[in-house]
């Protein structure tokens, strides 16, 4: 099957909890080890709405190439129930997500895997003409044992490269390089994720560091209450 290629922008990365009069939660999902637990639950909430709306769920595999682009493939491997239902006004909508027992079986769970769920609104038949601005949720869903944070950094034909070494995603906020006086000279606050074993790349514009040795890196991560700091190597 042909693979989708999209570049997540902002809007993407930092799910909206509540959107246009409906909700969602969690929104992010974690299944540490599917042998044990092969399914979890979100629950949409229509809040304050007149009127009800049509949604329809689908799930993608979720990877990152060698640009630190996500990928995404149509999963068949993922059970949604339901995949299709109508959010009535100021009610809610359970979502269980899942395995099948033999894919369940086949995860290792010592290696984390990403999916991401899409739950698009539908333009009620009938109304395509109408003007109605549609509700999209776009969820991370993470099966496998969250490890500590394993990062390095190193720096590339004006890029900086954060390599992911963790069988699991960091979550990374707020990234800036300092130097010896501890100045900023570099600061990325664009909330990413960066998958098991993979990297992502942050342009430096035109920054020269002649000495990488002598920066710093301070980042916030899912894995720490408190923001990282951590040596930069060339």
């Amino acid at each position: 099957m042909k693979k989708n290629l999209l570049v997540f922008m902002t809007s993407l990365l930092c799910t909206i909890k509540a959107f246009a009069g409906v909700s969602v939660s969690p929104v992010q999902m974690f299944i540490d080890n599917p042998n044990k637990q092969r399914s979890t639950t979100l629950t949409l909430e229509s809040v304050d709405e007149t009127e009800k709306r049509v949604f329809e769920v689908k799930v993608f595999k979720w990877t990152q190439n060698e640009q630190g682009e996500n990928v995404l493939e149509p999963d068949n491997n993922i059970i949604i129930n339901p995949k299709n239902f109508i959010l009535q006004p100021n009610k809610h909508q359970a979502i269980r997500v899942g395995f099948t027992p033999a894919v369940a079986s086949s995860i290792n769970p010592a290696s984390e895997q990403a999916w991401r769920m899409i739950i698009d609104e539908i333009t009620p038949v009938g109304n395509e003409t109408m003007v109605k601005f549609l509700v999209n949720f776009n969820l991370p869903l993470f099966v496998g044992k969250q490890d500590e944070l394993k990062v390095n950094f190193n720096v590339q034909n004006d890029k900086l490269i954060l390599n992911n070494l963790a069988n699991s995603h960091v979550q990374v906020t707020n990234l800036k390089i300092l130097d010896e006086q501890k100045k900023i000279i570099f600061s990325n606050d664009t909330m990413a994720y960066v998958l098991a074993k993979n990297k992502i790349f942050y342009d430096l514009k035109n920054i020269n560091l002649a000495n990488a040795k002598k920066y710093s890196v301070v980042l916030e991560t899912n894995n720490s209450k408190k923001p990282v700091e951590m040596k930069l190597f060339n």
